[in-house]
């Protein structure tokens, strides 16, 4: 598929060569066709998943970092589990449900209703549940009531409804409505990332409770939030970049009269959080 489909090869060629990664022309080729091959094997392994049992995914898919989630659920305020398009987060939510920690995540419904059928069925088969994007907001909410995780991929383009945060080196319109629960109801935000091993399994990692600051200015804390866990992901991808969804025009959305740069004074005072290079 790299060498057939044009169209998403020039998008990750491009995407990667105006990164922050300092890639060499090899690398970013390397880099891309790496991508392809482990986007192309997580497309696969969906129908192995439909059909997979709860033991089996065990053997597969290896969690680390419980105390993180049990700690942040024993607190009974709900939690966000912040995830993005890395490594292969539909095998990593079915390793937390079948370790009795399913997860409530967002997710967009398919144009296609056979296809939506079996990733409705794929995503909740095993506990988790499914809350799309119409209501989303809401159902989050009672989820959070009820003391659960609730789940966001936030590396999307947020086209015009988006706020825009550094991402690679570059601004990225980005959805904010993951950072106005975390401000407006005071929940910690648990990242859970996930990549291949050389042997066929899945790693998962929950991470630490990010630090992010409350000062009082609403509009300043939900950007603040909204950029330090776009870079909690940029950190990951440094990383190993060769897991994250390049294919995606993540950079489209440009700023504008209407959608403005977020105030200097706001960026200059979380400077120092941003990922060392």
């Amino acid at each position: 598929m790299f060498w057939i489909n044009g169209h998403h090869r020039r998008i990750v060629l491009d995407n990667l060569r105006q990164s922050n990664l300092g890639l060499t022309e090899a690398q970013v080729r390397s880099t891309a066709r790496s991508c392809f091959r482990h986007f192309g094997s997580l497309f696969l392994s969906a129908v192995h998943l439909l059909h997979m049992k709860p033991e089996e995914v065990n053997r597969w898919v290896h969690v680390d970092g419980f105390e993180h989630w049990d700690a942040a659920q024993a607190a009974g305020k709900g939690f966000i589990v912040l995830t993005a398009h890395y490594g292969h987060w539909e095998a990593m939510a079915m390793g937390l449900a079948v370790s009795g920690r399913p997860v409530a995540a967002i997710g967009r419904r398919l144009k296609n209703p056979l296809l939506e059928a079996k990733l409705l069925t794929l995503r909740s088969r095993l506990g988790n549940r499914v809350i799309y994007k119409e209501g989303g907001v809401r159902d989050s909410i009672k989820e959070l009531r009820a003391g659960r995780g609730t789940g966001f991929l936030m590396d999307q383009d947020a086209t015009s409804k988006g706020i825009f945060v550094r991402f690679m080196g570059r601004w990225a319109s980005t959805h904010a409505s993951v950072a106005l629960l975390v401000v407006k109801y005071q929940v910690p935000v648990l990242p859970v990332y996930s990549w291949p091993n050389a042997d066929g399994t899945i790693s998962a990692r929950i991470l630490p409770p990010l630090d992010l600051p409350h000062t009082g200015n609403t509009e300043q804390d939900i950007w603040t939030a909204t950029q330090l866990m776009t870079w909690s992901l940029e950190a990951r991808i440094h990383e190993d970049p060769r897991w994250w969804f390049w294919l995606h025009r993540r950079f489209k959305t440009l700023p504008s009269e209407s959608l403005p740069l977020p105030p200097q004074e706001w960026q200059d005072a979380i400077q120092d959080r941003a990922p060392k290079r």
